[in-house]
């Protein structure tokens, strides 16, 4: 099977706890912890995305890459960029598979996401205030 929009929504809504609603060219993905996640179907994979803190809130930003580039292997499946939205960069945490894959992978990964975004968050603390983020 590959993959479209359509058919993931229908997969993320018979997943218990999680609200899915579309959101421009993705899906947005929330559980009951109020963590939220995108996902988007690209022609050879799957991005599953969610937020984690702004730039801007971030004391020492270079130390904190450096932290980032050191500890993110310590979190499984899930890698940590830089993403512009609007006009504020955020830190973000985000997973790929294949377009291919199947049903368990797909919903794996969006449950890893979930879960290591709160381990980031937990890992990262000491960088950034914590009011307002994710």
């Amino acid at each position: 099977m590959t993959w479209n929009n359509e058919s993931l929504r229908q997969l993320a809504e018979s997943h218990t706890g999680w609200v899915v609603e579309p959101e421009g060219d993705c899906l947005s993905i929330s559980n009951d912890e109020g963590v939220d996640a995108f996902i988007y179907v690209g022609e050879k994979q799957i991005v599953v995305e969610s937020i984690l803190f702004p730039v801007s809130q971030v004391g020492d930003v270079a130390a904190l890459n450096e932290m980032v580039l050191q500890t993110h292997q310590l979190v499984p499946l899930t890698a940590i960029a830089i993403k512009n939205i609007g006009s504020e960069h955020y830190y973000v945490a985000f997973g790929a598979l294949s377009v291919s894959s199947k049903d368990e992978v797909v919903i794996e990964e969006v449950e890893t996401l979930f879960s290591n975004v709160r381990d980031f968050l937990d890992l990262y603390a000491e960088h950034f205030e914590m009011e307002g983020v994710a």
